[in-house]
Formats: C-alpha cells, structure tokens, sequence
C-alpha cells in the first residue's frame, strides 16, 4: 500500500511540474508574439507577398500578390528561419500573407535588433 502512494505522489508531483513548465513556456510565446505585434511593415518599393505563413512557405513560397511604396502592414509574426527571416503580414483586403526580407525593399518599424536583420 505504501509503494502505491509513492507512485501517486509522484506522478502527481510530474503533472504538476509539467504544468508550471508549460504554463512558462506560455507565457514566453505569447510574449514574444505579442512584442511581434508592435511592429509596422512600410514598403519602400514594390515588394511580393507570399501566400500563407513564413513557417509554411519558408524563403520560397508561391506569391500570393504585390504590395506597393508606401503601404503600411501591421506585422503579425516575425520568425527567423534558418535561411531568411520571414514576417507575417496583415493586408488590408482582410487576407494574411508573409515577406521575406531580403526580397523587395521593406522597413520595419520600430526596428529589428542588428543582430538579427540579414
């Protein structure tokens, strides 16, 4: 009988520890998707824009549009892949795409870290 409250107490023990780690890593992701969320593409030239997410399409996704000078997006996820660094976008005819910096002429604001930027 008393081996079997071990083992209760210890799994109990593991399912909590397991929430308060994944309650953590919550709260780090919505951060950070959060923090995404402050930032502004503007479009200094005509730049394209892919179809999907950046994690989906990646560096090379099929085009979905163009977007030209001048326009302002409200970025919706900033993700830093192996390859490039993709930014999931808002257009304003409701439909979500994706840029790949590097590729066009786009300014984020406030600014990524330098760090970072390829």
């Amino acid at each position: 009988m008393s081996s079997m409250k071990n083992w209760v107490a210890l799994v109990g023990l593991l399912a909590v520890l397991g929430l308060i780690v994944g309650a953590f890593i919550s709260v780090l992701w919505f951060r950070d998707l959060h923090n995404d969320r402050k930032h502004v593409l503007i479009v200094n030239a005509v730049t394209p824009v892919f179809l999907g997410t950046g994690s989906d399409g990646g560096c090379h996704g099929t085009q979905l549009t163009t977007v030209e000078r001048g326009s302002k997006l409200p970025v919706r996820r900033i993700r830093y892949l192996k390859d490039c660094a993709t930014i999931d976008v808002a257009l304003p005819d409701g439909r979500d795409g994706y840029v790949v910096l590097g590729v066009g002429d786009v300014s984020v604001n406030p600014p990524l870290p330098s760090e970072r930027q390829d």
